[in-house]
């Protein structure tokens, strides 16, 4: 028993080793930001605003220098949780959020004098922890679509900007089924782990 421990703190060491050696082909970025479903956008009848917290992690999948698809081509796997700030249907309700794990393709072209601009796509399930009419169900998916720029303040370390199309809805699984159609903005930053 007393060797568990001691097998435990090695699997640990071993695992910080190889993701320090994998730095080129993995990192981690942190990012804060917010939005709002917009009425009238779709079939969205309810205006709820929120403030976002997101951890990502990101694999680059591989790199190309000529061609019309030259660019580091990469795939992120995101957890986010949205605080609702604001339900223009439920003022005194106790809404707290909604989160999620999203699966996205990103696409980052070749650096230019105002960074590197990216283009991203995906989705990925939510649990709706807010009673948010229209909604119909705490089990639901997404889907979502940005644009960013990335900016070198170091070596290593880069500062995101980043706009998106998010759409919720519970995939018809539950009536009454409205969508959140809403626009995010978000900025984040590499963490060094």
């Amino acid at each position: 028993m007393k060797t568990r421990p001691a097998i435990l703190l090695i699997y640990l060491a071993s695992t910080f080793a190889s993701l320090a050696e994998e730095a080129k082909t993995h990192y981690n970025q942190l990012f804060l930001g917010g939005g709002t479903s917009i009425k009238g956008f779709g079939d969205t009848d309810q205006e709820v605003r929120t403030v976002d917290i997101l951890f990502r992690h990101a694999r680059v999948f591989y790199e190309k220098d000529a061609g019309w698809i030259r660019g580091r081509h990469e795939f992120w796997m995101e957890t986010p949780l949205s605080i609702i700030v604001e339900d223009s249907d439920n003022q005194d309700s106790n809404d707290f959020g909604i989160i999620g794990l999203n699966f996205l393709a990103a696409w980052i072209f070749p650096q230019t004098a105002i960074g590197e601009p990216y283009f991203m796509i995906g989705g990925g399930p939510e649990y709706v922890m807010a009673d948010i009419e229209g909604v119909g169900s705490d089990i639901c998916g997404n889907y979502q679509v940005g644009l960013g720029t990335k900016f070198m303040v170091s070596g290593t370390h880069e500062v995101n900007l980043e706009i998106r199309y998010h759409h919720i809805s519970n995939l018809g699984m539950a009536e009454p089924n409205v969508p959140l159609n809403s626009v995010k903005f978000f900025v984040g930053t590499t963490l060094p782990f």
